[in-house]
């Protein structure tokens, strides 16, 4: 049985597979889009521009009006990324790491959504990639697994990008699927965590597959990896090549247990995820990415616009260390739990 069938129940003609978690997550999405297309089924990529802030300092995603090289679609929610494409923001011109994948992966479509347009915009452009490529499933990719997140987990970091992509995926009108590659690659939530979340998913019928990664998995992904900066979506290729024990990533301020079960992909029931995961219930139908913050402020959690907005000077002046990043990060989780910042999702 193919990985489409295996998951969607039928086969579909073409899947389109979405990361909207961070920058570095469309490695991962584009080896799954084309482990699909060795089987004979379509695949198309769609991946946010947000950048890490060693790449990017801007807080938030790059928008789709900074990209030169890149194609908007008619409803202007997404955008064809040429390769060769890029970005200019804040004074200089880099390369998203969707545009890496392009250019490395010619045959593969890969689009950039718009996340500056909320959970509402991406749902659009999913809706509208999908009829340009007659696409009749969905895959939303996430490398590590904090889209499960509760939103309050002391270690995580970076749950807004995950949370709209889910919330998306969940209520698009595709059967949709939710792919939880390397279980704690991305030193948020524990692998013990994830494996506690996915076991009550699986007690509520959300269960799809476990797929570890193949021969031509790990060449592809070897391949990427050379073109794409990206610490998590290494970590199943280390543990490939025999890599055991405790690393430190992200400059020492978060620790990752690396064992052969990283090359793992987990596969749930996106719409029972969505129901189980409060971020991704509260982000749901907002109208731009500020809407989306205010919703999981109001809830009490802290994400990853609102740390690179306050990091933002320290990175200017030079002045950002490993220490000052999480006492930055541990001040504004507290600001944030405090009863008088605490407001509700429709804030």
């Amino acid at each position: 049985m193919c990985m489409a069938t295996s998951l969607f129940g039928t086969r579909p003609r073409c899947v389109l597979v979405l990361s909207t978690g961070g920058g570095g997550d469309v490695a991962t999405a584009s080896m799954l889009a084309e482990a699909l297309r060795r089987e004979g089924v379509d695949a198309v990529v769609a991946a946010s521009l947000w950048e890490r802030f060693v790449r990017d300092p801007n807080p938030g995603p790059v928008p789709l009006g900074s990209l030169a090289g890149a194609e908007p679609l008619a409803e202007g929610d997404a955008a064809r990324l040429l390769p060769g494409c890029t970005a200019f923001r804040g004074g200089y011109v880099f390369e998203p790491a969707a545009c890496r994948a392009a250019s490395l992966l010619r045959s593969l479509p890969v689009y950039a959504v718009d996340v500056w347009g909320g959970e509402l915009a991406i749902r659009r452009a999913v809706e509208e990639i999908a009829a340009v490529h007659g696409c009749e499933a969905l895959l939303d990719v996430d490398v590590g697994g904090d889209v499960l997140a509760n939103g309050h987990e002391e270690e995580l970091w970076s749950p807004l990008g995950d949370s709209l992509g889910l919330a998306a995926a969940a209520n698009s009108s595709l059967p949709a699927v939710l792919a939880v590659h390397s279980l704690g690659a991305d030193g948020e939530l524990s692998e013990e965590q994830l494996l506690g979340k996915i076991a009550v998913l699986a007690r509520r019928g959300g269960y799809r597959w476990i797929r570890g990664l193949d021969p031509r998995d790990v060449e592809l992904l070897d391949e990427i990896l050379g073109a794409i900066e990206t610490e998590a979506s290494r970590i199943p290729l280390l543990a490939t090549r025999g890599l055991y024990g405790s690393i430190a990533i992200r400059g020492g301020t978060r620790r990752v247990r690396v064992s052969i079960y990283q090359a793992a992909t987990v596969f749930l029931d996106a719409a029972v995820a969505y129901l189980d995961t409060p971020p991704a219930r509260a982000v749901t139908g907002t109208a731009s990415l500020e809407e989306a913050r205010r919703r999981l402020n109001g809830l009490g959690v802290y994400t990853e616009l609102d740390l690179e907005e306050d990091i933002h000077m320290h990175i200017v002046l030079g002045r950002l260390t490993p220490e000052k990043l999480i006492e930055i990060k541990t001040a504004g989780r507290r600001r944030l739990a405090s009863p008088s910042k605490t407001r509700g999702p429709g804030a």
